[in-house]
């Protein structure tokens, strides 16, 4: 059972990131007792439906992706996860533009939500792998506005979140290259950058150590070398990880030490890797420890660090990380300068503000 203090934690900058209302989340959240794990589906499904009722099916694709956070363990969640790619999909439907990849892999497959693909003008690619308990379709927003890109948006889960149904591995990279191999027919796969959060991170940056596809990696909170060696150590971990690592896995939580041990990437590799990496780190992550994003500034030749106490812990924090790693895909491929720029700079404003309130508050900067 994930102890709902943890669930309320880790569940907040998930929300943030998807613009949920500050005062939504706080109903919700204080609303709930200790023992009533359940009822955090329950609450959010019911807001979820009253949304579809109002016809409101963004919001509902919101609600129902946190009533199913952080992964599908009996029929409520599943319920919520099948509502919300539901909800999506009659969004995408009116919004047009946004299809539908439905991919075959090694007796499995996955899902992607796509913009921009065309067989006759193939745009740059920007490749969107979510974390360990991140959906796809909490992408919308970027979908809706790609036109205004210039490249393609694809957007997908890690094995098994959401609609993937791969296990989670180190072989896991073996399906980021048979997807690029396949949209290399509708985009310029050639000039891709793939933006990977958390654990997404990890598993792109192992994927550009090996396809030189890869312009340019985005990452926020990813794991790279010390979380995976403290895990095997025994450390502990959050229990909400643990469990949530298991389940993508299928790994028994006692076994996960010794599951994780082969998933660091060293510093040979990151010195090697000649594509620019822009990656967001917490100082005080509770999950990923500090060290990892020292090592990226140690060894990556190409690296553009941002540094913040937590990650996503507000709403107008979770919205500059959004903004500015926009700003570096668009970089990285060398598109839409205009949209780059505004966005570079919508970010910088946010983040002065936020300096500046917390020094006005007396906390360190």
């Amino acid at each position: 059972m994930i102890p709902m203090a943890e669930l309320r934690r880790f569940a907040l900058p998930h929300a943030y990131a998807q613009g949920i209302p500050g005062d939504v989340i706080h109903r919700v959240t204080h609303s709930l007792s200790e023992d009533t794990e359940g009822a955090w589906t329950h609450t959010w499904s019911s807001l979820a439906t009253a949304a579809e009722a109002r016809g409101r099916d963004l919001d509902a694709v919101r609600y129902y992706a946190m009533a199913r956070f952080p992964y599908v363990d009996g029929p409520d969640r599943l319920a919520a996860q099948q509502g919300c790619v539901a909800a999506f999909d009659r969004w995408r439907k009116r919004a047009r533009g946004v299809t539908r990849l439905d991919l075959p892999f090694e007796d499995a497959g996955f899902a992607c939500w796509a913009t921009g693909l065309s067989l006759r003008n193939r745009l740059p690619l920007i490749l969107v792998v979510g974390g360990i308990a991140g959906v796809k379709e909490q992408w919308a927003p970027v979908l809706a506005e790609s036109d205004r890109l210039g490249a393609a948006v694809v957007v997908t889960e890690l094995p098994g979140v959401g609609e993937n149904s791969l296990t989670y591995g180190t072989d896991s990279v073996r399906m980021l290259t048979y997807l690029l191999d396949l949209l290399g027919r509708a985009a310029d796969t050639s000039r891709t950058c793939v933006v990977g959060l958390g654990f997404g991170g990890h598993l792109a940056l192992r994927h550009v150590l090996d396809d030189d596809r890869v312009r340019g990696l985005a990452t926020v909170g990813a794991p790279v070398r010390d979380f995976f060696v403290r895990a095997a150590q025994h450390a502990p971990l959050p229990q909400l990880v643990n469990l949530t690592l298991s389940h993508l896995m299928r790994t028994p939580v006692e076994r996960l030490p010794a599951a994780l041990a082969d998933w660091p990437v060293d510093e040979e590799q990151l010195a090697e890797l000649r594509v620019p990496v822009a990656c967001v780190a917490g100082r005080d992550d509770e999950i990923v420890p500090y060290s990892d994003a020292q090592l990226l500034e140690r060894t990556v030749p190409r690296l553009r660090l941002v540094e913040n106490d937590t990650l996503g812990g507000r709403p107008e924090q979770a919205a500059e990380t959004r903004l500015w790693l926009l700003a570096q895909a668009l970089r990285m491929t060398g598109t839409a300068s205009a949209v780059r720029r505004a966005a570079s700079a919508r970010a910088r404003v946010l983040r002065a503000r936020r300096r500046l309130n917390r020094t006005s508050a007396g906390a360190p900067v």
